[in-house]
């Protein structure tokens, strides 16, 4: 039986977006999507933003993985009729499909009292402003926040010559990416690289004392041409404020992407993929993960349910990734934060590691540290000797 309606809107041009329609055609589906997005450089790859963007001074280019003959609406979604199936928009009037998926992603959490100027990375204007203010002759910066990004830019910031300070609440660098695990191996990649840390330490002000910033920590005041706040991303749903789906935390949605009601019902024809869900998991609970590889199985998995079909994208366990200070690193499987870490492979002449949490094949997660081939033998449970 096929659930394939005839016209989608989908709102924000992702990956998520990019592999629901792929997959939709490859599937036969010849109907009517209507892609609508805020962003005028959509759609773009995110990841290099942080990187090669930075380092360099091209333009953002476009995304080579965005279907062709696919056009998208800049507009801004401001609203939805969720029984009618209806997208207002901020003009153009409003867009009424068979179903509604919404891909709107996360934004960046702004600091409390934050004041002009400081700067984030989100979008591809953001990377444009900050690597602008780097152009301009910064020679340093204070990230407020270690997570995957803050470490990111941090790394490509020392790359690029700049005095590099890095502060957080958390213990540890990307606390919430290793689940707690590799606290201070990541904390030496940052000091080897000439980043200076304050960790467990809160942001008590940020001011502007021209030409510069003063931010001050626990009664420490630190100085710097650049303030960027990197302290997380929140899901971008305020346009779907009345529209009497559960937002909490993201677009709450069942294992396989249909968006649920306050009341806890189905919403008839709506649905949600990529970093914006918030997809129910087996113990009852709702989890967001902000992962390319994830966004791409939700986008794959609803052209499935659309086409009827099961789907086994979303039964894979959960990947992610992140380059910085000469280092990929890969993590597949959740990651418990009680778990034994077990160091099964090292290469010190090209810090290369494997990690394994977890002693059941059921329950095994792995953490790889410029060890693509060992990590992939683990991650597909294959010997790492044969």
């Amino acid at each position: 039986m096929t659930h394939m309606p005839e016209r989608v809107v989908v709102i924000g041009a992702s990956v998520a977006s990019a592999m629901l329609i792929e997959r939709s055609r490859e599937l036969g589906f010849a109907g009517e999507f209507i892609v609508i997005d805020s962003d005028p450089n959509a759609p773009y790859d995110r990841p290099p933003l942080s990187k090669q963007f930075l380092l360099g001074t091209g333009s953002v280019e476009p995304a080579e993985w965005w279907p062709e003959a696919t056009p998208i609406l800049n507009a801004k979604a401001i609203g939805l009729l969720t029984d009618k199936r209806t997208v207002l928009l901020d003009r153009l009037g409003e867009v009424a499909a068979d179903a509604v998926v919404i891909a709107t992603g996360a934004g960046s959490i702004r600091l409390p009292n934050e004041p002009a100027g400081v700067l984030s990375l989100r979008t591809a204007q953001d990377a444009l402003s900050l690597r602008n203010a780097v152009d301009a002759g910064a020679t340093s910066a204070i990230i407020v926040g270690a997570g995957t990004i803050g470490a990111e830019l941090a790394s490509t910031l020392a790359q690029r010559g700049l005095a590099v300070t890095v502060v957080d609440l958390a213990p540890q660098p990307m606390q919430r990416f290793f689940s707690g695990h590799l606290g201070e191996e990541a904390k030496a990649w940052m000091h080897q690289a000439g980043v200076v840390t304050h960790f467990g330490v809160a942001v008590e002000s940020i001011q502007k004392t021209d030409p510069h910033w003063a931010v001050r920590i626990s009664g420490l005041d630190l100085h710097a041409d650049l303030v960027i706040s990197a302290v997380g991303a929140r899901p971008n749903t305020e346009w779907l404020t009345y529209s009497e789906l559960d937002v909490s935390n993201g677009v709450r949605c069942t294992a396989d992407g249909k968006s649920l009601l306050t009341t806890g019902e189905i919403a008839d024809g709506i649905f949600a993929i990529g970093d914006v869900s918030a997809r129910q998991a087996e113990d009852g609970t709702f989890r967001r993960f902000e992962s390319w590889t994830q966004a791409q199985r939700h986008g794959a998995a609803l052209a499935e349910y659309f086409a009827g079909f099961e789907s086994a994208e979303l039964e894979q366990a959960p990947y992610g990734w992140t380059e910085q200070f000469g280092r990929k690193v890969q993590v597949h499987g959740m990651l418990p934060s009680a778990g034994e870490l077990v160091q099964v492979y090292a290469a010190e002449e090209r810090n290369a590691a494997l990690y394994r949490i977890g002693s059941t094949e059921e329950d095994v997660a792995w953490i790889g540290v410029n060890a693509p081939r060992q990590f992939s033998r683990a991650s597909m449970g294959m010997s790492l000797l044969s």
